[in-house]
Order: C-alpha cells, then sequence, then structure tokens
C-alpha cells in the first residue's frame, strides 16, 4: 500500500507522529537560506523513536487509515506542511504549540522521526487509539485539510495567525524554484 503527500481530501484530520520537541535550527536550510549561516549540530536521531513513528506510519497506511503522508526532515514542520498542500492541491488550517521554542524554531527546525499524515474522520477513533497505544504521547493532532480554494493557515495556541497563504502563491515558487536557482545573472 502506497501513500503520497498531497492531501487528498478535504475534512482529513492532520497529525504529526513524533515529536516537535527536538527541532534544531543547526545545520538547517532556515540558517542556510535565509541567513547564510552554515553553523550548529544537526538534529541526533532517537533510533528507538524513530522505528515507532515509521512503524506507526506504516501501520495506518496498511489498515487504509492514511490517505497522505510526509516527512518533516528538511526545511521542518512549515515546510512539509506546505510541501503536502502543493502536492495536493488543498489549504489547510493548523494548530502549532511552538512553546517553549522559538517560533522560528518550531517552524523550521529540522529534527528526525517526524512524519505528518492525514486520517479520514472515520478512521479518527481506531487511529488514536492506536496512537495512544504504540506512540503514547509522541503525536499531535494538528488540524484539518480544507478546500482546494482555501489557503494554509498556521496559527499558534495564541490563536495569532503566523502564515495564511493560497495553494497558489506557494506553487508557483515552488514549481520555478530550480530554474530560478540555474539562471545567471
Amino acid at each position: 500500500n502506497v501513500v503520497g503527500q498531497g492531501w487528498r481530501n478535504a475534512g482529513d484530520y492532520v497529525y504529526l507522529l513524533g515529536s516537535n520537541d527536538h527541532n534544531t535550527l543547526g545545520g538547517s536550510d532556515y540558517l542556510a537560506v535565509l541567513h547564510h549561516t552554515v553553523a550548529g549540530q544537526p538534529p541526533q536521531v532517537d533510533f528507538a523513536r524513530e522505528k515507532a513513528v515509521q512503524a506507526a506510519c506504516r501501520h495506518g497506511i496498511a489498515q487504509g487509515w492514511i490517505s497522505a503522508a510526509h516527512d518533516c526532515a528538511e526545511g521542518g514542520l512549515a515546510v512539509a506542511l506546505a510541501e503536502m498542500a502543493i502536492a495536493g492541491q488543498h489549504g489547510a488550517d493548523i494548530m502549532i504549540y511552538p512553546d517553549p521554542q522559538r517560533l522560528d524554531q518550531c517552524l523550521l527546525g529540522e529534527s528526525a522521526s517526524r512524519i505528518i499524515v492525514t486520517v479520514n474522520p472515520h478512521h479518527q477513533q481506531d487511529w488514536e487509539q492506536y496512537l495512544q497505544a504504540n506512540l503514547s504521547q509522541t503525536w499531535q493532532k494538528l488540524g484539518t485539510v480544507s478546500l482546494p480554494t482555501d489557503p494554509l493557515t498556521i496559527r499558534s495556541a495564541d490563536h495569532s495567525g503566523l502564515i495564511n497563504l493560497d495553494v497558489a502563491a506557494l506553487t508557483e515558487p515552488w514549481e520555478t524554484a530550480i530554474a530560478r536557482r540555474l539562471t545567471v545573472h
């Protein structure tokens, strides 16, 4: 069984498998691209957590509960959410919980053992029972996939808006990134 990274169904719930607690900006794309800095230590891999997160994702796919999945490795949570929106041409309403992290670390920090998945609401109870039994507190429900005409909205726990972008506005720079990078000025 295989699922893609693009959101397919408005109303599906968006979950983060793994923890947002160990994000680091060390060695991240964020530091390299926005701050022109290559510094810090890259994320450490907790092999037990990686195995548990991967097993949960594979089990959810095998059961037919998961309709989309994408890792959060390169670029962090915000980039993974944007890539899922672009691939599926659907918006989403997402809530993040940055405390005690800096906001940039929460959104753009990189770490291993994190996968975003979407689950149909009909499977929510079975999925969450499975997660409680197998990932304990190392998962969270982030929000809901919305309509293709809706933006990707990311809010913080205090309900302040952080990102509110039309999916088409995300798609164009993503699709033209290689050409822009290769253009000689």
